[in-house]
């Protein structure tokens, strides 16, 4: 009941005096007759996030839901410059709120303060954009116009801890998150795009700690300080995890652990076949003999002590990486954030905003309803949070039952959105049980 009511506070909140504050600054209404900042808003944000396909009708049944009493045409009328920028400060707005979960996924999630997986997804706006959004252009996604979202999912409580807007073009290593303080005794998650040793030299120094693929090419040294060659060192390691203290890069000799093993053949060739394709597609020299070689391990980095994460359980903390990925996909397959629908790029860009606010109020609706318990499928509960949208409009218009909307929502939740069986252990169970990866190492 905690989180149904946290979630509740939050619609409230961004329904109330948020909307009312960014209606003010963008004078998105001049005269107040059927539409109200708050029904303008709802309409279409929970008109998307029921169907995010929504049309000049569909959206006209939202309204009327919620005292609005327009036609198709009135709210073809809104769609002007005054509601894009309405919506999009509005977005920004709403990930400032977050709802965490007080129940940890897993019981290994509880050593640390946080469990942050950091990553961004881009969606490619109309080429009006560019001045504002610029895109990467060239001939590797030639987006001329683009936003980019990092953003940071708190594994252990569910929440979203924060979106940052930026240009597509910016790279992930130069994102201001780099330099995000978590506290001490967090944990950071991300991919090699974020490879960056004076962030983790800055994590050091904070007691913050990082986990993240070795690059390619970073020079190793013994804890003496003695260099060494790493791949032929690791291939005279014997079989399963390798598991050392090292100094990483020859020129900041930062004391952090080792965690390698050897992938199997198959996996290696699809790796070696990937990075030749990559590398083709971007006009790039073939890779190296030794760069090749190098796809037959998987190597870890990270300053978190032996005695607080064995090699598996670091393992299974970067498979959990998966979720940040799944969650964009949500955004982009079930959301469509990232379809570019509309006749004019003012359409196109009021209904973009609009749909990433849906897929934020989607996730407060998950983490009150279903994080925490390893045996619901997000996705599954994603579709009904959609399918149940028109109850939440109409609980929306009493306050009071609102709780009661969503304390029957969480019930079909947990009938309903069970996970399928599968042969292999998913992200959740192993994060509780690391012994199930079932991978060998040869």
């Amino acid at each position: 009941m905690e989180m149904l009511a946290k979630a509740g506070a939050a619609f409230q909140r961004l329904f109330g005096p948020v909307v009312e504050e960014v209606a003010e600054r963008t004078t998105v209404i001049r005269r107040r007759r059927e539409f109200t900042p708050m029904s303008l808003a709802m309409t279409f944000v929970l008109g998307h996030l029921w169907t995010p396909k929504a049309s000049l009708a569909d959206l006209a049944k939202v309204a009327v839901q919620l005292g609005a009493n327009v036609t198709p045409q009135a709210v073809d009328q809104r769609f002007t410059p005054q509601l894009v920028d309405f919506l999009e400060q509005l977005f920004r707005e709403s990930v400032k709120i977050v709802i965490k979960c007080s129940r940890s996924l897993a019981p290994l999630l509880e050593r640390f303060t946080s469990v942050t997986l950091l990553d961004s997804s881009v969606v490619a706006l109309p080429e009006s954009q560019s001045s504002k959004f610029a895109g990467c252009g060239g001939s590797y996604r030639p987006e001329l116009a683009a936003v980019k979202l990092q953003t940071e999912l708190d594994l252990r409580s569910g929440e979203v801890a924060h979106i940052e807007i930026e240009q597509g073009k910016s790279p992930d290593a130069a994102t201001v998150r780099q330099h995000a303080r978590r506290g001490a005794g967090s944990l950071r998650i991300a991919d090699l795009g974020y490879f960056n040793l004076p962030v983790f030299a800055d994590m050091i120094r904070a007691r913050e700690y990082f986990l993240s693929r070795l690059q390619f090419g970073t020079g190793v040294l013994h804890p003496d300080g003695t260099p060494f060659n790493l791949l032929e060192w690791l291939q005279s390691q014997p079989p399963g995890f390798v598991d050392c203290s090292i100094l990483l890069s020859l020129k900041d000799r930062l004391p952090c652990r080792l965690i390698a093993w050897r992938v199997p053949q198959e996996r290696a060739d699809r790796r070696r076949q990937k990075l030749r394709e990559e590398m083709k597609r971007k006009s790039k020299p073939a890779p190296s003999v030794e760069r090749l070689a190098w796809c037959d391990w998987s190597i870890l980095v990270t300053n978190v002590p032996p005695e607080m994460l064995t090699p598996a359980e670091a393992t299974v903390l970067y498979r959990a990486r998966w979720q940040i990925e799944l969650l964009f996909k949500r955004w982009k397959s079930c959301g469509l954030v990232a379809a570019l629908t509309g006749s004019t790029d003012v359409r196109t860009m009021a209904t973009v905003w609009a749909r990433l606010i849906a897929c934020v109020v989607q996730h407060w609706l998950i983490v009150a309803t279903t994080w925490g318990d390893p045996c619901l499928s997000l996705h599954k509960a994603g579709k009904t949070i959609r399918d149940f949208a028109l109850r939440i409009i109409a609980g929306l218009k009493a306050p009071a039952g609102f709780v009661s909307v969503l304390t029957d929502l969480r019930q079909i939740i947990r009938k309903t959105c069970r996970r399928n069986k599968r042969k292999k252990a998913g992200t959740f169970e192993l994060l509780n049980n690391p012994s199930l990866l079932d991978f060998s190492l040869t």
